[in-house]
């Protein structure tokens, strides 16, 4: 199965065809709010309101995650994704780069538990890649992370899971161990 399958199917954009979902010890099938309201999830590229701003966005994101929302923590999000000046600016005006922002905005600005990200460092500069690194290396949440960037797995992951034809293989370090200790396998 796909990378992206699988984060669709714990996101309940699609049904799995078999078997069931636990996260945080529930099941996804009968406890979705409660568990998404704990979720924050970039996938592929940001589905986002392109004829609404980067400030009206992340306040319906927010509001749908149980956030209350404030002025100033809207906009604190927007400086921390360095989006700050762009808040009342339609997203249909945005690159491509700044759209991942606003997808992270959004993503973290409920706090998750768990932090779903696929492919994050694309299309960003290197400043708010950097940025990225620093903010998730000094949270205590669970990443899920596709990527195909290792030196960006080797800053903010320090224990890796490889699910490989059904099974799944725990690593406690970062990619560079995970690298090694795979090749001893």
């Amino acid at each position: 199965r796909s990378k992206s399958t699988t984060i669709r199917m714990l996101l309940t954009l699609i049904e799995p065809t078999g078997g069931e979902i636990n996260i945080f010890e529930q099941k996804l099938s009968t406890h979705r709010s409660e568990i998404l309201k704990r979720v924050g999830a970039v996938i592929e590229k940001p589905d986002l309101y392109k004829y609404l701003s980067a400030y009206d966005n992340l306040s319906i994101f927010a509001r749908m995650s149980g956030v209350k929302v404030t002025r100033d923590l809207l906009m604190k999000q927007l400086q921390m994704v360095g989006l700050a000046d762009r808040a009342t600016s339609k997203v249909r005006t945005f690159s491509q780069g700044m759209k991942q922002r606003l997808g992270i905005a959004v993503a973290l600005v409920h706090n998750p538990a768990l932090i779903i990200l696929d492919e994050p460092t694309n299309h960003l500069d290197v400043e708010m890649i950097e940025w990225l690194e620093d903010y998730l290396s000094a949270q205590k949440v669970t990443l899920l992370l596709v990527t195909h960037d290792r030196y960006f797995l080797d800053e903010v992951c320090d224990k890796i899971i490889e699910i490989d034809n059904y099974s799944m293989h725990e690593y406690k370090g970062n990619f560079q161990y995970y690298m090694e200790k795979k090749a001893e396998r």
